[in-house]
């Protein structure tokens, strides 16, 4: 069974995994050893050597105080200060050091500079208690100089300069000795991890040869067959022989295949049932976007229309009762125009807000009041709406003219009101537009269809600006510097009401000369 190859591989591999781990830290163990010791042995020449050079700038120092009187005290206590320091740190390295030895000669070696160390201790500390008698009690010059040159030099007999030159030469020895145990230990280990290292390679080299040809042909056809199934042949089948894992395998691959095979067909009738559902659900829901998309925009424009077509008439109703109420009581005739006024500005007010209604069905036709009106009828009422709104901006309709054409039927069928409302939102946009007593010229003529030209010499409209001006929402960068509190709603009302009546409005404008509006309206023809 290859079960139990594996089971013998993973042991294999195991048991050189533990092999390896223990070497490593059997190795680390023993480089660690070896290098704390050259560190230890390292430190403590570096200690001996410090603490003769600090003495030897203490002798240095005295002699100074001795001739020039001028040594400064803090220098003196600096030298002692790491003096002392250095004896601790040295102390604290031999005891480590006698931890770490291994041999009898490293015990005498510690030995040895033990002793050089309590010699050295007790000749710092002799000095210090000198040089702090000497501050006390102050002695002739000859006889401090004999003094510290004896406790500098001279300890019972021994001369300090040799012991710590010996000391010096016995942790330079040491010291050599310890790098070069620590080489050898290293060079030892490293052929060791070698020698492991090659063995485990080889083992693994040879487990992963028997694995691989155990593996290799079962894996090579089931390879194939899911390349087979990859490209769609479901009908492939793996063959089965022996008992082994790979035999299973390939059983079971089989009956993965059939039941695949099987279940693709119901799949491909179960998909081809979806899509029609999902087609008409789409279908569904995008007509349902739509009317979605439809009402937020009708909304909006409901909402901006009603802001901009309300606002006159209420302010109008309102500024009229404020100064019917404005200062003493006045006749009831006066408050009775007052009324009257009141009353015809509601009903324009209610017209308004029949027509925002109305404009906010979307592609629905406006719900018109058509009836006959002659082209004389529509320029007198033209005429007197026209000078009304400019004499509001403070400007008087420059020229009127009227031309009809005795040929034709002078009739049209309107909604007289809205084409009033269409005209005056035009006149409107001409007197805010422009500076104060600028012409402002009206002129209805018949040519086959009725005309209706509004010219001024406002700022004018630019090229691109010209392309977008029906547009709801939009006003020109002139516009909008010169009057900011606009919507951009009005032209865009004055174009639905003409094309309600099968009417069109053009507009042709130079930038800082003036605009020039045409509202074209058919005809009635005479059977009508």
């Amino acid at each position: 069974m290859f079960r139990h190859k594996l089971y013998l591989a993973f042991f294999l591999l195991l048991l050189i995994t533990l092999l390896q781990t223990g070497l490593a830290v059997w190795v680390s163990g023993v480089a660690s050893y070896h290098v704390e010791r050259s560190r230890i042995a390292n430190q403590m020449l570096s200690e001996f050597i410090s603490l003769g050079a600090d003495k030897q700038r203490l002798k240095v120092w005295v002699a100074q105080a001795l001739l020039v009187k001028e040594s400064p005290i803090y220098q003196r206590d600096n030298y002692l200060r790491q003096m002392n320091n250095q004896l601790v740190n040295l102390n604290a390295l031999i005891l480590h050091d006698q931890r770490l030895a291994e041999s009898a000669e490293d015990y005498a070696a510690i030995s040895q500079q033990m002793k050089t160390l309590s010699i050295l201790e007790t000749n710092v500390q002799a000095l210090q208690r000198s040089l702090e008698e000497k501050d006390a009690q102050p002695l002739s010059d000859p006889d401090l100089w004999r003094l510290l040159i004896e406790i500098f030099d001279n300890l019972e007999g021994l001369d300090l300069k040799h012991v710590i030159a010996e000391a010096i030469d016995l942790q330079r020895q040491r010291s050599a000795k310890a790098e070069t145990a620590a080489a050898e230990a290293l060079s030892r280990v490293r052929s060791l991890v070698i020698g492991v290292m090659i063995f485990g390679s080889i083992t693994a080299i040879l487990l992963a040869l028997l694995l691989s040809r155990s593996l290799y042909r079962p894996l090579e056809q089931l390879l194939k067959g899911t390349s087979a199934l990859a490209d769609g042949d479901l009908s492939y089948r793996l063959p089965e022989q022996g008992h082994s894992e790979f035999t299973m395998l390939s059983r079971s691959f089989n009956q993965m295949a059939a039941s695949l095979q099987n279940s693709l067909k119901k799949e491909e009738e179960h998909s081809r049932q979806i899509e029609q559902k999902v087609t008409e659900r789409t279908r569904q829901l995008q007509h349902a976007i739509e009317q979605l998309q439809s009402a937020e925009q009708q909304q909006k424009r409901f909402l901006a229309d009603v802001s901009h077509e309300l606002r006159t008439p209420a302010t109008a109703i309102r500024g009229e009762a404020e100064i019917s109420l404005r200062g003493q009581d006045k006749s009831p005739e006066i408050y009775k125009e007052s009324l009257l006024r009141i009353a015809d500005t509601a009903n324009q007010l209610s017209d308004r807000i029949d027509d925002l209604l109305m404009l906010i069905r979307g592609d629905q036709e406006m719900q018109l009041r058509l009836r006959s009106v002659t082209v004389e009828q529509l320029a007198q009422s033209l005429s007197k709406q026209a000078a009304a709104a400019l004499m509001q901006h403070g400007i008087t309709l420059h020229s009127f003219e009227y031309i009809p054409d005795e040929k034709l039927h002078n009739a049209l069928l309107i909604d007289l009101d809205k084409i009033q409302q269409a005209v005056i939102i035009v006149l409107d946009n001409a007197a805010r537009y422009s500076p104060a007593k600028t012409p402002v010229a009206l002129t209805i003529q018949v040519d086959s269809v009725v005309e209706i030209i509004i010219a001024d010499s406002g700022i004018g409209i630019s090229d691109d600006d010209q392309q977008h001006i029906f547009d709801r929402y939009f006003r020109a960068d002139g516009a909008r510097k010169l009057r900011p509190d606009g919507l951009g709603i009005g032209l865009c009302l004055c174009r639905y009401i003409i094309e309600s009546h099968h009417g069109q409005i053009a507009v042709e404008s130079t930038l800082g000369e003036g605009t020039r509006v045409k509202i074209e309206l058919p005809l009635m023809d005479e059977h009508e």
